[in-house]
């Protein structure tokens, strides 16, 4: 099971590589692989923007080395959108909600949650490769595992806040191979709308959320 603050996610078996569909029975667009990416980021940047504001506000107790962490991945986020965007992806919306109230107060809870949205954001750019290398779109799929990649970076950067503060055992960098939990892009934003960050209760946020973005110490901004 994949945790969300107090929902779950439960982990599919590991997709047939050979046959990312929707559920439909065919491989999504391009466009269509583009627009949810594009979605997907816009929410990272609008959450991660909610939460150094909470953290400002001295209602998220974030040390600063976190702190500073959180505003190096928000700013490689806000990279991953603007690249999406220049190559014509088109967001579904840029109004995100967050249905628990303890999400920006409790840390444990917050990391918890940073943890499991990055798993799967990871598995929603696995797809994304699988499927533009299906559709023949070779450089799509390279930047899909950029973008992956650095979303792998920032799991393991989770963990190892979450370690430090009690909340977690192990290693930050757990896994040989990430997880495979979507047989396609879309799946991960029909899991970000039954979780309730997209159309759900509680406060709405808008794109990019509270705050400038911060670049220091984060380099190629571009692909």
């Amino acid at each position: 099971m994949t945790a969300f603050g107090g929902l779950t996610l439960t982990n599919q078996a590991t997709p047939d590589v050979a046959s990312p569909v929707t559920s439909s029975g065919s491989c999504e667009s391009a466009q269509e692989i583009m627009n949810i990416a594009v979605t997907g980021e816009a929410f990272a940047v609008t959450f991660l923007g909610q939460a150094l504001a909470s953290a400002e506000s001295g209602d998220l107790p974030l040390n600063a080395e976190l702190a500073g962490t959180l505003a190096a991945a928000r700013a490689a986020e806000q990279a991953h959108f603007d690249v999406l965007t220049e190559a014509g992806a088109e967001p579904s919306t840029l109004e995100f909600t967050f249905p628990d109230p303890d999400l920006f107060t409790n840390v444990g809870l917050f990391l918890e949650t940073v943890i499991s949205l990055e798993e799967a954001s990871i598995a929603a750019y696995l797809a994304a490769a699988q499927e533009f290398s299906i559709l023949g779109e070779p450089t799509m799929a390279q930047l899909a595992l950029q973008i992956g990649a650095v979303e792998a970076e920032h799991r393991v950067g989770a963990r190892f806040f979450a370690i430090q503060a009690g909340v977690l055992e192990g290693t930050p960098n757990d896994v040989a191979f990430e997880k495979a939990l979507f047989r396609s892009v879309g799946e991960a934003a029909t899991m970000l709308e039954e979780l309730g960050f997209i159309g759900g209760d509680g406060e709405t946020v808008a794109f990019p959320g509270p705050g400038e973005i911060n670049t220091t110490g984060v380099s190629n901004l571009e692909p």
